[in-house]
């Protein structure tokens, strides 16, 4: 990994924030599996934004979104110097940052969720500005992690380097596949929401699993 130094109490305290997206996925697999009507195959995570624990939703996003933003102030610290170190905790931050914005702006209701839900015929700008930010956010993720690729690839940290460039890939693939299971004209689908699902686990799973190799380089630095 790279690091050079031990790093000081604030700046591992930032790093373990970048559990926050790990913390996403479980609330958002977990949600999705005790909510009446809702199906997670076939139903978007921000859905569940909606409904009588649609709070849940809104604060998981919101949650993760902090944390990332302070995971990547963490990381400039723990990658000076070299390749990558403004860039890559920038694009971390902005993706942390299209996390906030997906829970402040809340997306309309889907054909099927919250139980006797028929969709929306008009979009509220809450929706329109939710669902615009789905793309800019998994773009700056991607972006994030393949210039986190291209550090370590510097660094020849080679296991890394092959890591993130896959799961840059992966994240990015999947995803397209559960839009393109999508109709936005009728605003249903069939296993979209596996794919997004698949799609999270891969990209969102990426920092925390950074984030824990940056905190056991720190335990083997103290020794």
């Amino acid at each position: 990994m790279p690091v050079s130094t031990a790093p000081s109490p604030r700046t591992r305290l930032l790093m373990l924030a970048g559990l926050g997206p790990a913390l996403y996925i479980v609330v958002l697999l977990l949600d999705s599996l005790t909510r009446p009507a809702y199906n997670p195959l076939h139903h978007f995570g921000s859905e569940l934004a909606n409904g009588d624990r649609g709070w849940l939703m809104i604060a998981n996003f919101i949650v993760a979104g902090t944390f990332t933003i302070c995971f990547a102030l963490g990381l400039r610290k723990v990658l000076r110097p070299g390749r990558g170190a403004l860039v890559a905790p920038v694009f971390v931050g902005l993706f942390g940052l299209g996390l906030v914005v997906a829970g402040v702006f809340v997306a309309d209701p889907k054909p099927g969720y919250p139980a006797g839900s028929t969709g929306t015929a008009n979009p509220t700008l809450h929706s329109l500005i939710h669902d615009g930010n789905l793309f800019p956010t998994w773009i700056v993720m991607t972006i994030a992690i393949l210039v986190l690729a291209a550090r370590f690839a510097a660094d020849k940290q080679w296991g890394w380097m092959w890591y993130s460039t896959a799961t840059a890939v992966a994240a990015m693939a999947t995803l397209l596949v559960a839009v393109a299971r999508y109709d936005a004209d009728t605003q249903t689908g069939s296993y979209h929401g596996l794919w997004q699902r698949i799609s999270i686990t891969i990209g969102f799973g990426y920092f925390s699993v950074l984030a824990t190799g940056l905190l056991r380089r720190e335990s083997r630095l103290d020794r």
